[in-house]
Order: structure tokens, then sequence, then C-alpha cells
């Protein structure tokens, strides 16, 4: 896993799946990507993990920019298992002890996979939290497509991670929208068609939420496939 910094001193780690073929009940035929996020400033923060079984990819690439144990919080946007499976692994190794944010319901729904007494950290709409330069707000996003999801928003980026929200279940060699094209549009309405499209009333509150709270922005940072950057 080779670290790309896709912002200042914010970094996409993306674990590769050549070879998955189905995900959430539906074909993958390009494979996947386990998308996670290293967000270095005063404070190091590392948003959503991997599937089990790409742990040490990851702990690698993260190694790359910092050792491991310096991160100062982890943030679970998404507690199903391709996003969090890696957590007892990450944790390990950054310390058991490390602030662990997540929305109100991933409190509930995060010891109910993992037996381990971690320093959950929940959080809500518009709770906000410094690394220092920079500057985290979380967004609650409930059912997109699960009770416990959520954004985080980097301010000063104007950066959205946005979970399982806007991605695509592709592995090639592109990581950005405009290196790809239109070619990753079918990724994308198939991802939507069988994640998010019940949820269509749902994602226009949030629309309109987005809107409330002024966010602007310029990039948008799925924990699956590419980020988008030409035209979010």
């Amino acid at each position: 896993m080779k670290p790309l910094e896709i912002a200042k001193n914010i970094y996409l780690m993306a674990a590769v799946d050549w070879n998955i073929r189905d995900m959430h009940g539906y074909s993958t035929e390009s494979g996947t990507t386990y998308n996670a996020y290293l967000v270095v400033d005063e404070k190091t923060v590392l948003i959503d993990t991997a599937k089990k079984g790409f742990e040490e990819d990851l702990i690698d690439g993260i190694s790359q920019i910092i050792e491991p144990s310096k991160i100062d919080f982890v943030i679970s946007n998404h507690t199903e298992m391709d996003h969090s499976g890696g957590l007892p692994r990450i944790m390990h190794r950054i310390g058991e002890d490390k602030p662990l944010y997540c929305s109100k319901m991933g409190l509930k729904n995060l010891p109910l996979h993992f037996r381990q007494k971690w320093n959950y950290q929940p959080v809500e709409t518009g709770t906000e939290l410094s690394l220092g330069k920079k500057t985290l707000t979380f967004l609650e996003t409930r059912m997109l497509h699960w009770p416990d999801s959520m954004f985080t928003y980097v301010k000063e980026d104007r950066l959205l991670f946005a979970s399982d929200a806007f991605g695509q279940h592709y592995a090639g060699p592109e990581r950005f929208d405009d290196e790809i094209g239109d070619a990753i549009m079918p990724h994308a309405a198939k991802y939507f068609a069988n994640i998010l499209l019940i949820y269509t009333p749902l994602i226009l509150k949030l629309v309109e939420k987005v809107q409330e709270l002024g966010l602007v922005i310029d990039t948008i940072c799925p924990d699956h496939g590419i980020v988008w950057r030409q035209d979010p």
C-alpha cells in the first residue's frame, strides 16, 4: 500500500482487493478498494481502517508517513466489517487507550463486534475536533447505509470523508475521478442503485443539512473506489 497525498498532509491509504466478486450481495467484477485516510497535523488521526486481512498493508502504508504509535485518534465513520474489521490490529498497534471517535449509534454497534474496552468518544452532528491547523466536523448520516454511519469534514481543506456514500466497487489503477473520467460512472451508478437508492428521501434531507451547515465541498473521499476532486 503506497500512501497518496490528496491534500496538504492528508493521505489516502487504499487497500486494493482485486479478487472479490461479490459485495453486499451484488457482483463486483472489477473488485473494490477499502480506503482509509491519514490526517497529519499537531494531532494525527486515522479515519477508518480496512477489511480484516488487509491490516498489515494499512500499517505498512501508515509507517511510510509516520510511526503508527504516534497516531493520536482513530475515527470510525462506519462499523461495517469492511471498514472496521482491521480495528483490533490497528488499535493494538497504535495504543488501546487512544480515543476512538464514532457516532452515538456506532457506540452501540462497535462493542457488539469487538470485546475490547476501547476509549470510545461518541459524537453528533456539529461536533468539532481540532487537530491543530485543521478542524474536523462530524455529520451523522443514519441509514446511509447503516444506523451508525457518519461523515467527517475537514473545514480548512473543504474535504469530506464520506464513508460508504459516493463510493464505487472498482479496483483499477486510478485514484481520482479525473484520471478515469466517465468510465467510473457505471460503477458509481451500480453502487448507488444497490446501496443507497432506497434511502433517497434521507439523502435529500442530508443535502439540506449540508447546506444549512454551510459546508463547502471541494473533494469527496469515499471508503470504496476513487476520490472525487474534479467536480464533486
